[in-house]
């Protein structure tokens, strides 16, 4: 293989890496993609075994129609015209116009279309026991499998994403509320109230630890805080793996800290705050007398700017933790498929 030829595989290989499966108006476009999964079957040398693009087209609008109906079908699938079309457009839009499928579509037949793209198009035996949607794609297909599990993640991911922004108005995520119903093997309405009941025990304390911090009632607002934080650090260990019974405060920071390989920095500089925040905590619950009673009113004079200080950086502290723990709850239920292939 020539260096220019090597240059051109790798250049394919770049493109489907970085594909824009889903647009910023939340949209697939649905030409493109068809030719483009075609054309990843020729690259690893298979072309034989690739459906046309439009039979991969009409298999997703069909289905559709079937399963949001005719009439609501138009809402979903919208045809736009290409302004400026040129003749060498035609081998991906031969219509002059562009198909884009919303994402509120995909969510129902998404994964129903990429299973039929193999086990109905392609007439790939269906798997006898269950299995990812996608199994038909071998891993040794090295472009249609980065393709496909490219498209997976990206709408994996754009739906996580449309989760998190719904959290507050829900009082819950979708993904922790699945993930909460099967782990407790309860029904996914029940997991539904548990996480409101939560939410609004949060919503809560931040209001009270408000009107304490007004009323110069600090102790209660840090111990409200403390609270507050612990049960976000331990639902978070809980359903990510780490079972702790009855642990301390200090004990659930150095837990979540030694999970620094999953989060960024300034996730880990949050946990530092935090860490430095719980030190001034003990000051402010412990040390009320600190001094011989002949000093005793200048004592108090620095327990009350020291609590004061305490309670205010902790109500900080528990917003950015509840933000932190909406972010990662999505995530409970993970959407990345763990490769077959065995290294060599």
């Amino acid at each position: 293989m020539s260096n220019e030829e090597q240059k051109n595989r790798q250049d394919f290989l770049n493109a489907i890496r970085n594909y824009q499966y889903i647009t910023d108006g939340e949209r697939l476009l649905l030409e493109p993609f068809c030719v483009y999964l075609s054309h990843c079957f020729g690259f690893d040398g298979i072309l034989e075994k690739s459906p046309q693009p439009r039979d991969m087209y009409m298999l997703l609008i069909d289905l559709i129609r079937e399963m949001l109906g005719n009439e609501s079908a138009p809402q979903y699938v919208q045809l736009q015209p290409i302004a400026g079309w040129t003749p060498d457009m035609a081998y991906i839009y031969p219509e002059r116009t562009m198909t884009c499928i919303h994402v509120s579509a995909l969510a129902y037949v998404s994964y129903e279309w990429i299973y039929q793209i193999g086990h109905y198009l392609m007439q790939i035996p269906e798997p006898a026991e269950p299995s990812k949607y996608f199994d038909w794609v071998d891993e040794e297909w090295v472009a249609v499998h980065g393709f496909i599990n490219g498209y997976h993640n990206a709408f994996s991911s754009f739906q996580k994403e449309f989760d998190r922004e719904g959290i507050r108005d829900r009082g819950y995520s979708l993904f922790e509320a699945l993930y909460l119903s099967k782990h407790r093997n309860i029904d996914f309405d029940g997991a539904v109230e548990i996480l409101k009941e939560r939410h609004d025990s949060y919503q809560a304390a931040l209001t009270r630890i408000e009107e304490s911090i007004a009323n110069r009632y600090f102790l209660e607002a840090i111990a409200l805080e403390e609270c507050l934080i612990s049960n976000c650090l331990f639902n978070y260990l809980g359903n990510t793996g780490t079972r702790l019974t009855n642990p301390s405060f200090k004990l659930l920071l150095t837990a979540i800290r030694k999970n620094s390989q999953s989060f960024d920095g300034s996730t880990m500089a949050l946990f530092k705050k935090i860490d430095d925040w719980r030190v001034d905590r003990n000051k402010s619950i412990h040390g009320f007398i600190t001094t011989a009673s002949d000093s005793l009113s200048q004592s108090r004079q620095s327990f009350q700017k020291l609590t004061e200080t305490t309670a205010k950086e902790g109500e900080i502290l528990c917003e950015s933790v509840v933000s932190w723990y909406e972010l990662e709850c999505v995530n409970f239920i993970p959407h990345q498929f763990p490769s077959r292939v065995v290294a060599h």
